[in-house]
């Protein structure tokens, strides 16, 4: 059995064949007189981590060590002290010292490590939070565009940044226990969000109901254990409150997309469930009724087509319901993908790769596919740079191609990580244009950018400074800090090794005497 024993003037545990008489009454790490926080630990804990450096010798030795550790990694609070310990892990004993059962043992070393681990990643993102809501207290600037500065700092999308903060705001001020159990490691990220948005439409004093209802029993149920048992306090607290939740569901509904490999993309649709359903069953009587005999697309497939057809039916004919679509810079909604020359040309693969404005790159075959029903433009580029030199065009006067150049040339939005496609944004000068006087920008590409309307407020208005440099658009922010989106490559060389395309196997012999023989 495990006994406690003082080794190198510290308590550890020992394996011993027998009982000793009486333990130590001591536990095996005791905090010293100062008063300090629980996540700094043990004060010893830097003179632990020399002992564990020492190699066993024996059996006994590489026993006692892997004990020692696992009992601390499980016992330590969640913070730097155990952040130390298991950066600090002993080694894998050695065969030659003939541990008995060596696998479980190790096994079980991994297990507690991963744990452990867990709860040190949960206490940093409960630091996160902590900081998040006391920058969102005493940010220096607009308010309104702090989540630009952290998408910036992070290098996350705007939208990321936003729902960090409000989590934040939430876990600090409504949800005070949940926030305290993620900072000391005890619920994990994902369980405290749950917590978070399942409590998003009910009163403070509700929301901390529920809290004392179900938070003791989340550290150790999945997320499907721990979606329902708040859906059930919710209701059980506030039984009258369900069509106000309802409704105030309803007014964030919306649609989200993102980029995925393989020129493959996701669309989100968040509604009400009638909505759902009647979308669901209409692409689905579309699937059935657009099936011929010949048709080799499965149900998921012709759904898809379905709704791809209504969307470019009505991109097509710039009508909506007898009504027609807005434009956007002098054009009606459209697609726009940007391919070199050769990627228009049939053949086999060459390391070419076509940009879809505002998503990202697909493959050549799928911009060929686009350009058959398309409009196509002379784009001439840098073949260093890949930017663009200059947009043919010969049926609009010189500020339509003005416009039309800067658009082509930057695809999105200026600001570093936002997708919004050029043509859905407001050409801004980045020096201010200022008529009749001395001093200002002019009308000119080298002092236009396509900013879309959030971003163009951030630097008109909201302490954010913008400059158009040789290696792209630099943005200051309201806290001096500075981030550069280099200018858009339009155009990129192929591999200088371009791929081999695979030999076709020669046709199958008709062979008069098959096997088996």
């Amino acid at each position: 059995m495990f006994v406690t024993e003082r080794r190198h003037g510290d308590r550890a545990l020992v394996w011993r064949s027998t009982p000793p008489a009486a333990p130590a009454p001591n536990t095996l790490w005791a905090p010293g007189a100062a008063e300090r926080h629980p996540s700094d630990g043990p004060e010893w804990a830097p003179e632990f981590t020399i002992h564990q450096l020492l190699r066993p010798t024996t059996a006994d030795d590489a026993v006692v060590q892997l004990a020692e550790f696992r009992q601390r990694i499980n016992t330590t609070p969640a913070g730097g002290a155990l952040a130390r310990f298991l950066q600090h892990r002993p080694a894998r004993p050695g065969a030659e010292l003939g541990v008995p059962e060596p696998e479980s043992l190790w096994a079980n070393v991994l297990v507690d490590s991963i744990q452990a681990r867990e709860r040190v990643i949960a206490h940093l993102q409960g630091c996160q939070v902590a900081d998040l809501a006391e920058l969102s207290r005493n940010y220096p600037g607009l308010h309104e565009f702090l989540p630009t500065e952290i998408a910036l700092a992070l290098g996350v999308a705007e939208s990321t940044a936003t729902r960090k903060l409000v989590e934040a705001e939430a876990f600090t001020d409504r949800l005070p226990a949940t926030f305290a159990a993620l900072h000391a490691g005890d619920i994990t990220d994902r369980k405290a969000r749950a917590m978070h948005q399942g409590t998003l439409d009910v009163t403070p004093e509700i929301a901390q109901q529920v809290e004392r209802d179900v938070l003791p029993h989340l550290p150790h149920s999945t997320m499907p254990q721990v979606h329902d048992p708040i859906g059930a306090a919710i209701i059980r607290r506030d039984p009258h409150g369900a069509q106000e939740r309802h409704e105030n569901a309803r007014d964030r509904r919306g649609i989200t997309r993102h980029s995925e490999p393989d020129g493959m993309g996701t669309l989100k649709v968040f509604s009400t469930l009638p909505d759902i359903a009647a979308i669901h069953a209409a692409l689905t009587a579309m699937s059935a009724a657009s099936k011929t005999a010949d048709d080799d697309r499965t149900a998921d497939d012709r759904k898809v087509d379905a709704l791809v057809d209504l969307c470019t039916d009505v991109l097509d004919t710039g009508v909506w319901r007898e009504k027609e679509l807005p434009t956007e810079q002098r054009r009606r909604p459209h697609v726009q993908v940007t391919m070199p020359l050769s990627a228009l040309l049939p053949g086999p693969p060459t390391g070419d790769v076509a940009q879809l404005a505002g998503y990202g790159p697909i493959t050549p075959a799928q911009a060929r596919h686009i350009a058959a029903d398309g409009t196509l433009r002379r784009l001439v580029c840098d073949p260093l740079s890949g930017t663009l030199l200059d947009y043919g065009r010969t049926t609009y006067q010189p500020p339509a191609a003005l416009a039309d150049h800067v658009l082509a040339r930057d695809q999105t939005c200026s600001m570093p990580g936002c997708r919004q496609p050029a043509h859905r944004c407001e050409l801004d000068h980045t020096e201010p244009f200022r008529p009749g006087q001395p001093t200002g920008g002019t009308t000119s590409a080298a002092n236009l950018a396509p900013g879309c309307k959030h971003h163009h407020r951030a630097k008109d208005g909201g302490g954010y400074r913008l400059d158009r440099g040789e290696t792209g658009y630099q943005w200051t922010t309201p806290l001096s800090r500075t981030y550069l989106r280099p200018h858009t490559r339009l155009w990129q060389p192929v591999p200088e090794h371009a791929p081999v395309t695979p030999p076709v196997p020669p046709p199958p012999l008709n062979d008069p005497d098959p096997p088996p023989f």
